[in-house]
């Protein structure tokens, strides 16, 4: 598995939207077997995003986090742990001894709850294609 953390000289990053650098930590089961920093190569949430695909990020621990950046991290599969404070190297610790930190309420803000949404995609076609331009494609006529 692989922790990324927000990184800001040693500790966790106030806001992920600010941030370049993570930590990356390399772990087999519960030990950490290697540690390293990353940069994102540009300052937007695109080049971040992508930065975390190629790095295999599993879990992303960080502070405040806009929900753009939520919705993308999420579906492509990272376990977020947001409002984490302090030491970057520490938090990382707390995580793999399954300590509790930061604020999960982070995740719940801004959450849309849909019921003709069957798919919980909250209208990111991406995901599912169900309500956006595939039902589109469907009500043009066949020539």
């Amino acid at each position: 598995m692989n922790i990324g953390v927000a990184y800001d000289n040693g500790a966790v990053a106030k806001n992920l939207g600010d941030c370049r650098d993570f930590l990356i930590v390399s772990t087999e089961g519960r030990t950490p077997t290697g540690k390293r920093l990353a940069s994102s190569p540009g300052a937007g949430t695109t080049d971040m995003i992508k930065m975390m695909s190629l790095e295999k990020i599993d879990v992303l621990i960080c502070g405040a986090l806009g929900l753009g950046a939520r919705n993308a991290l999420e579906m492509i599969g990272i376990l977020l742990v947001p409002g984490c404070e302090g030491s970057a190297e520490e938090a990382v610790a707390k995580f793999l001894v399954g300590e509790k930190q930061g604020d999960p309420t982070l995740l719940e803000i801004g959450r849309e709850e849909d019921p003709d949404d069957p798919m919980s995609c909250m209208h990111d076609c991406a995901k599912c294609a169900g309500c956006g331009p595939i039902e589109i494609l469907k009500k043009i006529p066949e020539a």
